[in-house]
């Protein structure tokens, strides 16, 4: 009998073995996988090529171990009352398997380096206070609440 298998789950994933790059249009086809994938879409997705050739917009794809393992998406806001931009970061994504892996902190790392060197002077994120894990996630990846009593409100147009 040869030795147990090693149990991965728990274990981070190393800088070698996960790679984040920033999808642009000539990436269509690798985005509109990531879009079937964690977004659940069937067939085309009809305003991603113009998503990903509009420099605001931002769609980071992590790979790992040769397979699709996660992806952020996000947007540059310009300011009127401030000279800086916020970087709103509008839904992160792990696969199943890399989830608890260190996956979601790398994009968010590397979504947060790209918003600082595009100029951005802060960063903001909206979630449910029941979404567990993603409390979790923004809080190990430094992210602080910023008030206990924020409401969201939303408009159909």
């Amino acid at each position: 009998m040869g030795p147990e298998p090693e149990d991965r789950s728990n274990r981070h994933c190393s800088a070698a073995e996960v790679s984040i790059a920033r999808l642009g249009a000539e990436d269509l086809g690798e985005a509109e996988e990531n879009c079937r994938l964690f977004w659940k879409m069937a067939g085309a997705c009809p305003y991603l090529k113009e998503f990903l050739e509009d420099p605001q917009c931002i769609m980071l794809a992590a790979e790992a171990d040769g397979e699709h393992a996660g992806q952020i998406v996000g947007y540059i806001l310009r300011r009127w009352d401030e000279k800086p931009p916020m970087l709103f970061l509008y839904s992160i994504d792990v696969t199943e398997r890399f989830r608890r892996r260190g996956v979601a902190r790398r994009l968010i790392r590397e979504f947060l380096r790209l918003g600082k060197e595009q100029g951005c002077g802060t960063s903001f994120v909206m979630t449910n206070e029941g979404n567990v894990p993603a409390m979790e996630v923004y809080r190990s990846a430094g992210g602080i609440r910023a008030s206990e009593d924020d409401v969201l409100f939303k408009w159909q147009l």
